[in-house]
């Protein structure tokens, strides 16, 4: 057999992402036969060889070789035996002996999310069916050859697309990295709002590729070589049948690029059958796949899952109203399993339980959820509340704590109603305006939109009041000054410039815009008919 070709480590990829314990100045020769690494899969159990004549394949393959020293003879009882799940409540509220430790359990699961005190929480059933479908999704990807899938979690902002998404890569991890340090399952994790150039993607996804499977990384890999990583990566991981499972939060902000090379080059490497991969996006957005371009949108399966607001009529299901969801934050799971023990623990959920069925509670949740805070984001704000409420008042829960929780949370809302009331007309205007460019789909808007929206307003009002356009701008930074409208780029009143061209979004909902608009006394009528109007109302709310 010829000698395999030499990959010097000043060349390719093998030059920016090798083993650990690859030499770091003397060139990357093929094993000599005194002792081969074997990896035995669930279909065959020869070997896996590289030729690592072609500098871009020197890495990946280097990665298995590395890794898989031992046989692994139980693949396939892996594989089909069951699935182990995280510690069961037992183990987590056996030495719950005391109040103190109740409060500390549950002020670990609010402010962990990675926790078991996070993990033992139980979701409301809506979630609960994402989960499950995602799950088996992302599964059969694992147990597959060849299964590539992507997928869209889409839901407004607090409703537990992030939850659903945390436990099922969990899920996934407890299921099937049996054993530390070699993992069946590489998790990839990108966002948005952090990685959508092109180079600091692919740089991020060489760095948690490398960290995951044990590979040394290198900053100065160029786009290219960390391109070419990624799939020689992939297929050498899709040989010893290793997964990875890409997480794009802030999906939409990926397919607002010109080009999106991103998206396209992960969905385009999932097209070959040798790799097992997915890539599940997180958006806000309903119309996301009409972002896509035609050569993304191709290679995209079209699976998509809406995860509901809940609802007033969801008080019909306990578990998935305001009140049953309040309820599975503060209740600590029962190691006893039949509740007849008199404990901290169940005298704590006793009481949470009692405050939570009382009728002025409800009153106030439903009345919190009418006013536009009944996300599960804002009933753990409440929770948190009750928490912070603990300090000064030990022991069992208290009634005046959830309903101090509540008004803390509704409190905000009139507090930012009090400053959009003070506000000038023109602020108003602008207000309204970049309000409206948010509910047609545009996260962020500059101060030439805000003011092209501004002055089609006063058009189809028939208003002949306009304002300058220095004028306008001012009342726009006004809005920024007092923080309901802030910049996208934190930095952009340091940078100077032209302001008028840095992008910037709102940070207010539609029921304090609105409560605003009803304090402030000179408001015209053409504002309040702007900010109702049924075709901008009906349009998906990111916020």
């Amino acid at each position: 057999m010829p000698p395999k070709k030499t990959a010097l480590i000043s060349q390719g990829v093998a030059t920016r992402h090798r083993t650990r314990n690859a030499p770091t100045e003397q060139p990357v020769v093929a094993s000599p036969p005194k002792k081969r690494k074997q990896y035995a899969s669930s279909t065959d159990d020869s070997d896996i060889e590289v030729d690592i004549g072609e500098e871009s394949q020197a890495a990946a393959s280097s990665l298995l070789q590395e890794q898989q020293q031992q046989p692994d003879d139980n693949f396939d009882e892996q594989q089909s035996g069951p699935a182990p799940c995280p510690a069961g409540p037992a183990e987590f509220t056996d030495s719950l002996h005391s109040f103190a430790a109740v409060t500390a359990y549950l002020r670990s699961r609010l402010f962990d999310t990675f926790s078991t005190a996070a993990a033992s929480m139980e979701m409301r059933p809506k979630l609960q069916e994402v989960y499950s479908k995602l799950l088996h999704l992302l599964s059969n990807t694992a147990e597959t050859t060849g299964a590539n899938h992507s997928f869209l979690l889409l839901g407004a902002r607090g409703t537990g697309k992030t939850l659903v998404m945390h436990r099922v890569l969990a899920q996934l991890e407890a299921k099937y990295n049996l054993q530390e340090g070699r993992p069946t399952v590489g998790i990839v994790r990108l966002s948005g709002l952090a990685h959508t150039e092109d180079v600091v993607a692919f740089r991020e996804i060489a760095r948690q590729l490398c960290k995951t499977f044990n590979c040394k990384y290198s900053k100065a890999a160029s786009l290219a070589e960390n391109l070419t990583f990624l799939r020689e990566m992939l297929r050498e991981l899709g040989r010893g049948h290793k997964v990875v499972v890409f997480v794009l939060d802030d999906f939409d902000l990926f397919a607002k690029k010109a080009k999106q090379t991103t998206l396209y080059n992960l969905l385009d490497a999932m097209q070959s059958a040798d790799m097992q991969a997915a890539v599940v996006g997180l958006s806000c957005r309903h119309d996301v796949m009409e972002l896509l371009e035609k050569r993304v949108r191709s290679r995209f399966s079209h699976r998509k899952q809406l995860i509901p607001e809940m609802e007033e009529k969801d008080s019909d299901s306990a578990a998935d109203s305001p009140r049953g969801v309040l309820a599975a934050m503060l209740t600590v799971p029962d190691s006893t399993g039949n509740g007849k023990s008199h404990g901290p623990v169940q005298q704590w959920n006793a009481a949470i339980a009692q405050i939570l069925n009382a009728d002025l509670v409800m009153q106030q949740l439903k009345l919190m959820m009418n006013q536009g805070h009944g996300r599960p984001r804002d009933l753990a704000d409440v929770a948190t509340e009750v928490m912070l409420a603990m300090d000064s008042q030990p022991g069992a829960p208290q009634q005046q704590a959830v309903l101090a929780g509540i008004a803390s949370v509704t409190q905000l809302q009139h507090q930012q109603a009090d400053m959009v009331g003070s506000c000038s007309v023109l602020e108003l205007f602008m207000l309204v305006s970049i309000y409206r460019i948010k509910r047609r789909g545009h996260d962020s808007a500059n101060f030439e939109m805000v003011h092209d929206e501004y002055r089609k307003l006063l058009e189809h009002g028939g208003s002949g009041d306009r304002r300058s356009k220095a004028a306008a701008l001012r009342a726009f930074e006004r809005l920024i000054a007092l923080s309901l409208v802030s910049y996208v780029d934190n930095r952009a009143e340091e940078k100077g410039g032209l302001r008028e061209f840095h992008a910037a979004r709102v940070n207010l909902v539609l029921q304090e815009i609105e409560a605003g608009l009803k304090i402030q006394k000179s408001c015209p009528s053409l504002l309040k008919n702007a900010l109702s109007n049924e075709a901008v109302r009906n349009t998906f709310a990111h916020g």
